[in-house]
């Protein structure tokens, strides 16, 4: 667990935000008794999580992929090779979403526009570092053109069947 304190209250202030505007439908199935707190939610993502990527096509097309994700800071990042759909996508549309989900056991979910971590970027020796130390090898020797990506969220949101599962 990378997080702050701080950076543990941002994240449930925004699981907060997005529960207070969400519509009947939503709030009937993501009831209190099935939200985890941003302290559950950043103890569960720790290591390496499988989430589904999407970003928007030049069409405005919705396409999803699978990732691997490290929850670092309160916020998704990812990797991916520099030549690939994706990036194209994000290049002319940063928009995108997340989700990692296990069935009716878990979801976290992030709604938002990707930043891009270049190695001038002033977060990117940790995240390099992390991932590294994650897959026990650098990245960057995986193929060429290796991207990191971290999502800025303008909404998040997550949900429990059992939150007591999850510990603080």
């Amino acid at each position: 667990m990378l997080e702050t304190d701080a950076e543990i209250a941002v994240l449930q202030a925004m699981f907060d935000a997005h529960l207070e505007h969400a519509n009947p439908h939503m709030t009937a199935i993501v009831k209190p008794e099935r939200r985890l707190t941003a302290k559950q939610v950043v103890r569960y993502l720790v290591g390496t999580k499988h989430v589904a990527f999407a970003t928007v096509s030049p069409r405005g097309e919705p396409r999803v992929s699978p990732l691997d994700m490290l929850f670092i800071h309160g916020r998704f990042t990812l990797s991916t090779g520099g030549g690939t759909t994706r990036i194209k996508h994000l290049r002319s549309n940063p928009a995108c979403s997340a989700v990692h989900v296990d069935g009716d056991r878990i979801a976290v979910v992030a709604n938002g526009t990707v930043e891009w971590i270049p190695r001038d970027h002033p977060d990117h020796d940790e995240i390099h570092r992390i991932w590294s130390e994650t897959y026990e090898s650098d990245p960057y020797s995986w193929g060429d053109g290796v991207v990191f990506l971290r999502i800025q969220p303008s909404s998040m949101w997550n949900y429990a069947f059992h939150p007591e599962e999850f510990p603080e």
